[in-house]
């Protein structure tokens, strides 16, 4: 499993490249929620390229194991979004609207990825 804790690190540096890539070559060029929703999708895409590398490479070896990965993958992508979040001065409400797609907010879809992303491409290699 530690190989996976590490693993989770590498998310977070596609996370971060892709935040600077938002605000430096989307933003200037799209409307605010525009630049995030296709930083979104990006994110999602550069997540299962990542996933796909990973799970060839390590497979989890069983469903029940890669959900236990992508629940701790979802409790430690969390934390450290609200961590940030709240230490650059957020509140929580401002936090939690990331959340609202009502409101075209697609962030809950990277939570929700990093949750079921293991499993699906256990799947997929188990076949």
């Amino acid at each position: 499993m530690w190989r996976y804790l590490v693993a989770w690190f590498g998310m977070m540096v596609l996370a971060v490249i892709n935040g600077v890539m938002r605000e430096y070559l989307l933003v200037p060029q799209l409307a605010a929620r525009a630049a995030h929703q296709t930083s979104t999708v990006l994110l999602l895409v550069l997540f299962a390229l990542y996933f796909w590398w990973l799970f060839t490479r390590w497979p989890p070896g069983s469903a029940q194991r890669a959900w236990l990965i992508g629940a701790v993958w979802l409790v430690m992508t969390i934390a450290f979004e609200w961590g940030l979040g709240l230490a650059g001065g957020l509140t929580a409400p401002e936090l939690l609207e990331q959340y609202n797609l009502a409101n075209g907010n697609l962030w809950i879809l990277i939570p929700l990825f990093v949750l079921v992303g293991p499993y699906l491409f256990q799947r997929l290699n188990h076949r």
